[in-house]
């Protein structure tokens, strides 16, 4: 039996492993995805798109210090590189004390390889913020940091200044007419009253914005900052300070 050309053309294609592959991107459990293409992720697994990807995580970890827990959770690393039908993996250096996790905030030295653990290339940066970190908006951050030609910078159409900003110059479509015409005998007479055609002119007008609604925060998550504040604090502090702050503490 003969099957139309047709036919066997869409069954090549239905069957193909290509048709249903998906770029995936393997990462430690100690790694917090902030966002991924300007995006927050919905799941746990971070499924890529086809070309360029930007990804913006912090590496998050414990180590002993003098004996004792210390929490370390890094800048925000913004990683670019691009994918095609295949599985990659993220691999960070071990934080084992200070001086490791002080050089990863420096440089973060990562590890990139695709199912063949073959070097994948990619661009890497971080995006700083000064003074405390608490409420930051990524979002946002991220956003202007993509709109400057920083190594890593990387454009999304949701993110293009031509459709954020529209034209605020009106455009003259057509320049004022004026149509006159009059015919004098010997008794004055106006044949045709002097038409005039007015200008037309077309502004583009800025689209309304939604109100922004705010959710206050809850009880949990006040907490949860107040906890990073101290972890931060307690962490930039000496021995001797340390030693001050759990006195106090046991006063209470």
């Amino acid at each position: 039996m003969k099957l139309h050309p047709l036919i066997i053309g869409l069954l090549v294609v239905i069957t193909s492993p290509a048709s249903f592959a998906a770029s995936v991107l393997d990462i430690p459990s100690s790694v917090d995805v902030l966002l991924l293409n300007g995006q927050q992720l919905d799941a746990d697994e971070v499924t890529l798109v086809e070309g360029d990807n930007q990804l913006l995580f912090r590496y998050q970890v414990n180590y002993r210090d003098s004996g004792m827990q210390t929490q370390f959770k890094s800048e925000a690393v913004i990683l670019k590189f691009s994918a095609s039908n295949d599985t990659y993996r993220l691999k960070l250096p071990t934080i084992r004390n200070r001086n490791a996790a002080n050089s990863f905030n420096k440089s973060p030295q990562l590890t990139l390889t695709n199912s063949q653990s073959l070097p994948v290339e990619f661009t890497q940066d971080l995006l700083l913020k000064d003074g405390l970190q608490l409420g930051r908006d990524f979002e946002l951050e991220l956003s202007q940091y993509n709109l400057s030609n920083k190594p890593a910078a990387m454009s999304f159409t949701s993110l293009s200044v031509d459709n954020a900003n529209l034209a605020t110059e009106p455009r003259l479509t057509a320049a004022p007419t004026i149509t006159s015409a009059a015919t004098i005998t010997s008794t004055p007479t106006i044949t045709a009253a002097p038409t005039t055609t007015a200008a037309a002119t077309t502004v583009t007008a800025a689209p309304a914005l939604a109100p922004t609604a705010i959710t206050p925060k809850t009880i949990a998550q006040d907490q949860a900052e107040i906890s990073e504040m101290l972890d931060y604090w307690y962490s930039k502090a000496n021995q001797e300070t340390r030693a001050k702050f759990k006195a106090k503490i046991n006063q209470h």
